[in-house]
């Protein structure tokens, strides 16, 4: 990192480690997003750094197996920050899923 750093500025860092994790930052944080619309500027902070932790210390392993179990630690985090927040982390999820599937079937029924 102390490489890249010496050599790039920050936005081409972010670029280099967004490239090697496959956008996993973005799209986590949107999936972040979908599951709790009404995320405070406070929560998307702590959730955004955690992510960044996440991706930095992915660029450590190879494989995609890998660089996702890195993420999954600091999603882990991230669920745990909300549920100290009063949030409930589970029933937030749970009703984010139950709209997903209900939306594919409504679209399933209108095929038949």
């Amino acid at each position: 990192m102390a490489g890249l750093r010496k050599d790039l500025d920050e936005s081409q860092v972010e670029a280099v480690l967004d490239k090697y994790t496959v956008g996993k930052v973005a799209f986590t944080l949107a999936g972040y997003k979908a599951i709790v619309p009404d995320l405070t500027k406070a929560e998307e902070e702590t959730i955004l750094t955690n992510l960044k932790l996440a991706r930095e210390q992915a660029v450590d392993f190879k494989s995609i197996k890998q660089i996702s179990a890195i993420f999954e630690i600091y999603k882990s985090k991230c669920e745990q920050y909300l549920n100290a927040n009063g949030r409930n982390w589970r029933q937030m999820y749970k009703a984010y899923t139950d709209i997903i599937i209900a939306k594919k079937k409504a679209g399933q029924n209108q095929v038949q």
